[in-house]
């Protein structure tokens, strides 16, 4: 082996051995956190509600636009169900993703049709595509234990065929 070589190598195992443990914990913690939201994207597109057990503490809470809608999983069951049943279809990506210690934050696109009913309104068979940002909170243990969800609800809502009427001013 020439002398170079030989450098380059020892220089190689002189900075390995300098990342601090706690630098390879927060390694570690973010890879946990990539496998949940990965498991997420996953629960959601697969609309398996069984995965939700070990991707989301119990205590989880979800906002939505500022509005807190869930405070535990059951509600974010249930919560997601109401997506699930309108957009049986209702496929998400995460295009770009930002992790940082014990958050993360996403941006998302959903698109689907409108084939069930989606709260209280009937199908309208409308196909829909929007984006949004989540930031996503985790525990030490690498489960989500909040989302803050934001969006443009009423382009959801008028891509299924709600129209917005001006106010009535006396």
């Amino acid at each position: 082996m020439n002398k170079v070589a030989l450098i380059n190598l020892l220089w190689l195992l002189l900075l390995a051995g300098c990342i601090s443990e706690d630098h390879k914990s927060i390694i570690e913690k973010e890879k946990r956190i990539e496998v949940t939201i990965i498991n997420y994207l996953a629960y959601q597109n697969e609309k398996d509600k069984t995965k939700l057990n070990t991707i989301i503490a119990e205590s989880f809470s979800r906002n939505m636009n500022g509005i807190q809608m869930v405070s535990n999983r059951n509600e974010q069951k249930a919560s997601m169900q109401v997506f699930m049943v309108g957009f049986p279809d209702m496929y998400v990506t995460y295009p770009n993703k930002y992790i940082k210690e014990n958050e993360a934050f996403i941006h998302w696109i959903l698109t689907g049709t409108n084939t069930g009913v989606y709260g209280d309104v009937s199908a309208t068979g409308k196909k829909v595509k929007i984006e949004g940002i989540s930031h996503l909170y985790f525990n030490e243990f690498g489960k989500l234990i909040q989302e803050d969800v934001y969006y443009n609800e009423l382009d959801l809502l008028q891509q299924i065929g709600y129209t917005l009427n001006p106010p009535i001013v006396e």
